[in-house]
């Protein structure tokens, strides 16, 4: 009986720090994408020196993650997609727009 309680312990445990890891990596790929953007669009504004999406893909590789799209659809306005490997094989992706308010 100990032995089959202890071994439903360790499972949920286990799938408790599972679903810990991935919503570590979802938060991280969601702050990737957000610098990106953010980064992109004031390089699109002409706030920062340099092509918008290299700035993006730039600062995305600084969070360990890779950069999936970007899009520089209107003046100041950037959309980027991120991707982040999570230590169990599972992608975390997250995207993100920044920019002046849309009408």
């Amino acid at each position: 009986m100990m032995l089959t309680i202890f071994a439903a312990l360790m499972l949920l445990l286990a799938a408790a720090l599972t679903l810990i890891q991935v919503h570590v990596a979802a938060s991280r790929a969601a702050v990737a994408a957000d610098l990106a953007a953010l980064s992109a669009a004031d390089a699109a504004r002409g706030l920062m020196i340099g092509e918008p999406c290299a700035l993006a893909a730039s600062t995305v590789s600084a969070h360990g993650a890779t950069l999936d799209s970007c899009d520089i659809s209107a003046p100041g306005v950037a959309y980027v997609q991120v991707r982040l490997a999570s230590p169990l094989g599972l992608d975390a992706t997250a995207e993100s727009r920044a920019g002046p308010k849309q009408p």
